[in-house]
């Protein structure tokens, strides 16, 4: 174990210059998570502008000028919606694609060839815009070279010390292996310095890999001797009178404390049920109100879009029905009993992609990745998510949301192994949702708590933004057939 000594500092620390606060802190400017996807975001709008305005200054002899910009508000305004639209539903903002230089790139490319082509296709929706649209490639490179090297810059400078944020974690057991994990995904712009716990059982140098540093009551020497700029809570319950009070000594320093659960949602866009503990309240939307505006407009959406999608599903259904026919026996549709909004059963509408009697001829619970139920045609189905269109009858009739949670059936089994499964009823089920775009759909009792763990993320910070992430998300999954 590392104690403080009389003087307030500590053992050199690995991954940190060396001890001391003054060698530490001298020019640290620690962004969080947030913050870095706000200069992201910036950046990339940033550079994309100045690129499409060098591009028109050169080939269309436009001043290279803000006037330029003032004149032709909808050509920037729209470039710009497209941009953040796209990246949103590629996941280019993510905490930890953002560092690392190919996988940036990568996504930046996929990205910028949906923009150019959506850029060109839209003329009526961003006049007055030069007639030959086409002529705007010609300038793609001007686009999108700046904006690759902003991407290359941002994951060589971002990861610098200057702005990596150190975190001590306090607490242990299997919390502190899920902080862990949870921080080695937001690695290399945070550091974790190692953990304080006051349990005999973590006595020993390290634990999970990370160094044991003292017990609660050196936290506040240890930030004098690690310059810490986070604190992170892997307790399920409030601790010991004086770890409060080093607690509000540290946040009066400007510390941030951070709970392992707002870390991990945070991060992973899940909430870790299995490590809430007495906290479980904090997972509940407590300001949910069913009057709300959202709740009135997602429902309005709903109507239009399903009878929108009934409308277009009409005349391919015959064709689509002839080819489940042709391909083996049984019927069109699959049936399946499902729980609503508060566990109200209903039968689900579901083109059939499995032989007949599928859930007689293996689990009906999970279907795996090479499940040998699925026919032909039902591979096509699902890896375009089309075995889901019928669904819109499901939503018109109020059983369903577009968005929302997949539907389950009841299997009391996995009710008694995951804890707040029944949460997911709190809401109506959707044909798109969270977890499905996140993860996709789920095998096994391991994966089905990691779908939940999705399913509550947006249950608790639903909204019309996110349910717009999800439908763009969903929308790109059918089109490059990701589903299953």
């Amino acid at each position: 174990m590392i104690s403080p000594s009389a003087h307030g500092t500590t053992a050199a620390l690995p991954g940190t210059p060396g001890p001391g606060p003054e060698v530490i802190s001298k020019g640290l400017l620690p962004l969080h998570i947030l913050q870095r996807q706000r200069l992201l975001a910036v950046g990339d709008v940033a550079f994309l502008n100045l690129g499409l305005l060098v591009g028109l200054h050169l080939f269309r002899e436009m001043p290279l000028s803000a006037q330029a910009v003032i004149d032709h508000p909808a050509w920037f305004l729209t470039y710009t919606l497209l941009w953040l639209t796209v990246s949103v539903a590629g996941d280019n903002y993510s905490s930890w694609r953002s560092v690392r230089p190919s996988v940036s790139l990568m996504g930046v490319a996929k990205a910028i060839v949906a923009v150019e082509l959506l850029f060109l296709v839209l003329p009526l929706v961003t006049p007055p815009l030069p007639a030959a649209r086409v002529l705007l490639l010609g300038e793609i490179a001007l686009r999108v070279a700046p904006l690759l090297l902003w991407r290359f810059l941002y994951a060589q400078v971002l990861t610098h010390t200057t702005f990596r944020r150190r975190a001590i974690i306090v607490g242990a057991g299997r919390a502190v292996r899920t902080t862990a994990a949870v921080q080695r995904t937001l690695a290399p712009r945070h550091l974790v310095l190692g953990f304080v716990d006051d349990d005999p059982a973590t006595r020993g140098p390290s634990v999970a890999g990370f160094q044991v540093l003292g017990k609660s009551e050196d936290l506040e020497s240890l930030l004098n001797a690690t310059g810490a700029t986070d604190i992170v809570l892997a307790i399920r319950n409030e601790g010991p009178g004086d770890l409060i009070g080093q607690l509000l000594r540290c946040f009066e320093r400007g510390v941030r404390i951070v709970p392992m659960p707002a870390l991990y949602e945070q991060v992973t866009g899940r909430i870790p049920v299995e490590h809430i503990g007495e906290r479980w309240l904090t997972t509940l939307p407590l300001d949910r109100d069913p009057r709300t505006f959202f709740l009135m407009a997602k429902r309005l959406s709903d109507v239009v879009v399903s009878v929108i999608g009934l409308i277009l599903l009409a005349p391919f259904l015959p064709l689509i029905a002839l080819a489940i026919k042709l391909d083996s026996p049984g019927p069109v549709f699959y049936r399946p009993e499902r729980l609503g909004l508060g566990g109200k059963p209903f039968r689900l509408w579901k083109l059939r992609t499995m032989v007949a009697n599928a859930d007689r001829k293996g689990d009906p619970t999970f279907t795996a990745m090479s499940d040998s139920r699925i026919t032909r045609v039902g591979w096509f189905l699902r890896g375009a998510h089309i075995d889901e269109l019928p669904q819109f009858l499901n939503i018109l009739l109020g059983e369903m949301s577009l968005v929302g949670p997949r539907p389950e059936r009841y299997v009391p089994e996995l009710e008694a192994k995951i804890p707040f499964y029944r949460m997911r009823l709190a809401v109506k089920p959707g044909t798109a949702g969270w977890a499905l775009v996140k993860q996709g759909y789920a095998e096994g009792a391991e994966g089905t708590l990691v779908k939940l763990q999705y399913d509550l993320y947006y249950i608790k910070y639903q909204s019309i933004y996110l349910d717009l992430v999800i439908v763009i998300r969903t929308a790109v999954d059918m089109l490059f057939r990701r589903g299953r």
